[in-house]
C-alpha cells in the first residue's frame, strides 16, 4: 500500500502480505463509512502491534488522529518508528503506549477531547479481548463503530461478540453494539483457518429503549 513499515524480529506481522493488504483495505472501508469529519476523528487502535492498521487509516485520510496500545514493547517501538517513516511523528497526531490494554484503556478514552469523534479497531491475539477492555468499549458510547479483526473467529470472537452485544449488566454496562457486517479474509490458503473482520455498530437509542428500558 501507501505505507512503509519496519518490523522487528520480536514483533508480529501477517506473513501473507498480499492478504494483509486486502484485510487493511477492508478495515479502511469500514471506518470510512462512518467518519464524517476524518481530520477530527480519533482512532483507538487496541492491540495495535507495529501500528500497521492505524497508520494505514491515517495515510488513507479516514481518521486524523491515532492512539494505539499493545502489550509488546518491541512492537510499540516499531510503531513509533513507522509513524515517523510515514510522516506522522507529531505526538498530537499519533501516540503509542506499551501496556496491557486493560491497564490503560479507561484512561486513554477519558483523555480524548469530548469534541472528537471516536472509532475503534481491535486486533487481539487468539485469546481475544480482556473483560475490562470490553467493558470500557461498551461504556464509552461515543464509539459508534468498532471494527474487530479476529484470528480466532469460532472461539474468542464469539465470546467477545456476546459481551459486546448482550443486554447491559453491572459488569458490562452501556448501550450494546450490534453486528452489522462480517467479512472473512483467507490469509492461510489451503488450511481451515481464516481471519474475520466483524463490524459492530452501536445500537440506536430508540431500539435500545424499546428492548432494554425497564417497564
Amino acid at each position: 500500500g501507501k505505507c512503509t513499515f519496519q518490523i522487528s524480529p520480536g514483533a508480529f506481522f501477517q506473513t501473507n502480505t498480499e492478504g494483509a493488504e486486502i484485510l487493511y483495505n477492508i478495515v479502511v472501508d469500514r471506518v470510512r463509512e462512518v467518519t464524517d469529519n476524518p481530520k477530527e476523528t480519533m482512532l483507538v487502535d487496541v492491540c495495535c502491534g507495529t501500528g500497521t492498521i492505524g497508520l494505514t487509516l491515517l495515510k488513507e485520510g479516514v481518521v486524523g488522529k491515532l492512539v494505539g496500545v499493545d502489550i509488546a514493547a518491541p512492537a510499540i517501538e516499531d510503531a513509533k518508528v513507522n509513524a515517523a517513516k510515514n510522516g506522522f511523528a507529531d505526538e498530537s497526531v499519533t501516540k503509542f503506549v506499551a501496556s496491557p490494554a486493560e491497564n490503560v484503556m479507561p484512561a486513554i478514552l477519558h483523555e480524548i477531547p469530548r469534541s472528537s469523534p471516536v472509532v475503534a479497531v481491535v486486533d487481539p491475539a487468539r485469546e481475544g479481548l480482556h473483560g475490562i477492555v470490553i467493558k470500557t468499549l461498551r461504556a464509552n458510547e461515543r464509539i459508534e463503530r468498532l471494527v474487530y479483526v479476529s484470528c480466532n473467529p469460532t472461539g474468542s470472537l464469539v465470546k467477545d461478540a456476546s459481551m459486546l452485544c448482550g443486554p447491559p449488566t453491572k459488569k458490562y454496562p452501556g448501550r450494546p453494539f450490534r453486528i452489522t457486517r462480517s467479512q472473512p479474509v483467507d490469509m492461510f490458503p489451503l488450511t481451515s483457518h481464516c481471519e474475520m473482520i466483524m463490524t459492530f455498530d452501536r445500537m440506536p437509542m430508540d431500539e435500545y429503549l424499546k428492548y432494554h428500558e425497564s417497564p
